[in-house]
């Protein structure tokens, strides 16, 4: 072959390839920067929102029922029907107050044909709004990898009648709300949620972490109330480790640490801040599929549940379920303040 025809097509491959390589990095950043949602609301008015309430009846009790990871793909697929039924079946059989929808709702980095998280996130909250039940959303690390972030997921549930959210401005982070609960009249227990952020390189990066600014929102407002209050985010903390290998395991609670309970490094911020705080008596959070736990140590609850999806990746003896968490809010007693209860879907 002569040189000068192989050098023309040598820069004919070339162009082709980068045409190529130019064509998916395009594609690949339009899919991680696009808002696909359609929301209707804007994110700005959850700025006016940073607390909630409700009163508790003359039980005593609140219910909090927890669901997380069901990482769902379009609402419409086997793995995804099958989740929603669970869920529907949870919640015709298990009265409930609130509902913490505690990060990973949406599979990430999806790039099949049938993926639709927004038409998934319809899906599920008009099961949920059947039941009239309040509900949050605590991002997780998945929510906001693909078509959208967590700002407009959130802007897009928004349009929920009986979703919660809040946030305040200077602070890190998609959600961050106090739902304080009255029992005749009186402030008597109070709920915290948080976005535990995602990644510091979305899809690739390593996780990120709970921000100083964060922290000091929590603090504050759990010293101004100076009521117990319970904590509600999609990642755990270091502690959880420890809490797991040292604490009181609650009774009946079945137990499993097939990933590294300290994974996020990180996040030994939040545990130094909070140490020592006796108004902080739960810690909740999910995210680690393989694991599941509940213990009792230094004085609080550590909680982390395993996923609420059939499409979450799991280890086999892993069966997708719900937690409710029952909450004495007329309790002395931390231990006793609460029952955990996993409601399984099968």
């Amino acid at each position: 072959m002569k040189k000068k025809s192989f050098i023309k097509i040598a820069a004919v491959l070339l162009s082709v390839v980068l045409a190529a390589v130019i064509a998916v990095g395009g594609y690949f950043l339009f899919r991680f920067n696009c808002d696909k949602s359609g929301a209707v609301n804007n994110y700005e008015e959850i700025y006016v929102k940073d607390r909630a309430s409700f009163n508790v009846d003359d039980s005593g009790y609140f219910k909090v029922l927890k669901i997380n990871d069901t990482h769902f793909l379009n609402g419409a697929c086997d793995n995804d029907v099958k989740t929603l039924e669970g869920i529907k079946r949870v919640l015709d059989t298990t009265p409930c107050d609130f509902i913490v929808v505690n990060g990973d709702l949406i599979d990430g980095f999806n790039l099949s044909l049938e993926y639709d998280k927004y038409k998934a996130i319809d899906c599920f909250a008009e099961i949920i709004e059947n039941y009239n039940i309040p509900w949050t959303f605590a991002p997780g690390n998945n929510d906001s990898e693909m078509d959208g972030d967590n700002e407009d997921v959130i802007a897009f549930m928004m349009k929920y009648k009986n979703f919660v959210c809040g946030n305040v401005k200077e602070t890190d982070g998609a959600l961050q709300l106090f739902v304080d609960l009255f029992y005749q009249q009186k402030l008597v227990h109070s709920l915290a949620v948080l976005d535990s952020n995602s990644r510091k390189i979305r899809v690739i990066g390593s996780y990120d972490y709970i921000k100083q600014s964060q922290i000091d929102w929590l603090v504050k407002g759990v010293n101004e109330r100076n009521v117990k209050t319970s904590v509600f985010c999609h990642m755990p903390t270091p502690q959880f480790k420890e809490a797991y290998e040292n604490g009181k395991a609650y009774e009946g609670y079945k137990m499993f640490d097939n990933n590294n309970y300290a994974d996020i490094s990180e996040n030994e911020l939040f545990d130094n801040a909070i140490k020592g705080n006796d108004n902080i008596t739960l810690l909740s959070c999910s995210h680690q599929h393989g694991n599941n736990m509940c213990s009792f140590y230094n004085g609080r609850y550590y909680q982390l549940s395993s996923p609420s999806g059939y499409n979450a990746g799991r280890p086999q003896e892993i069966i997708p379920s719900c937690t409710l968490t029952t909450i004495n809010v007329n309790s002395e007693n931390v231990e006793a303040m609460y029952e955990f209860k996993q409601i399984y879907f099968e």
